[in-house]
C-alpha cells in the first residue's frame, strides 16, 4: 500500500466509527447495521455476561435491547490503527458513553443512567473496497451509575 492509500484507509476507518457513533445515538439501525461484516461478532459480555453475539441481526438485537429506551452520545477518541494487510486492520479506540434510559426501562436496577469509560477493541476489513466492522468487543474500566 502506497504512503497516500494507506492515509486513505486510515481516514476511512475514522470514518466507519464516526458514523457508529452517530448512528447508534440518532438510531439509524439501517445505517447502524451497514456497518458491519454479514458474520460479525460483538463481544459485550463483561455488560451482559452473554456469549459474543455472531452475525449482524444478532448483533443488532443486542445492540437495540440495549438502547431502544435510552438517550445515548457515544464518543471515541485518539484511535490506534494497525492495518495488518491492505483489506484489515486492528483498532483500539478510547470510548466514553452516557446511557440514560427512559423512566422504568433501565436494565440495572437502582441507576436511571450510565457514564462508561474504557476501549473498543475492533477488527475491521475491507469488502469491495468498503471497510467495514467484523470484530467489536466492549471493554469498561469505570461506570459511574446514576439514580
Amino acid at each position: 500500500m502506497s504512503p497516500i492509500e494507506t492515509l486513505l484507509a486510515l481516514e476511512e476507518i475514522r470514518g466507519v466509527k464516526a458514523r457508529y457513533c452517530r448512528f447508534l445515538d440518532t438510531k439509524d439501525w439501517e445505517g447502524l447495521g451497514g456497518l458491519f461484516i454479514d458474520d460479525a461478532i460483538l463481544d459485550v459480555q463483561q455488560d451482559t455476561g452473554r456469549e459474543p453475539h455472531r452475525g449482524r441481526p444478532a448483533l443488532m438485537a443486542q445492540i437495540k435491547e440495549a438502547v431502544i429506551d435510552a438517550h445515548t452520545s457515544h464518543q471515541v477518541h485518539t484511535p490506534e490503527i494497525t492495518l495488518v494487510s491492505d483489506d484489515e486492520a486492528t483498532i483500539i479506540w478510547a470510548m466514553q458513553d452516557r446511557v440514560v434510559w427512559s423512566e422504568g426501562k433501565s436494565p440495572i436496577p437502582g441507576s436511571q443512567s450510565i457514564t462508561g469509560y474504557g476501549q473498543y477493541h475492533e477488527r475491521y476489513v475491507r469488502q469491495a473496497g468498503v471497510w467495514k466492522i467484523a470484530h467489536l468487543k466492549l471493554t469498561r474500566f469505570h461506570v459511574d451509575m446514576h439514580p
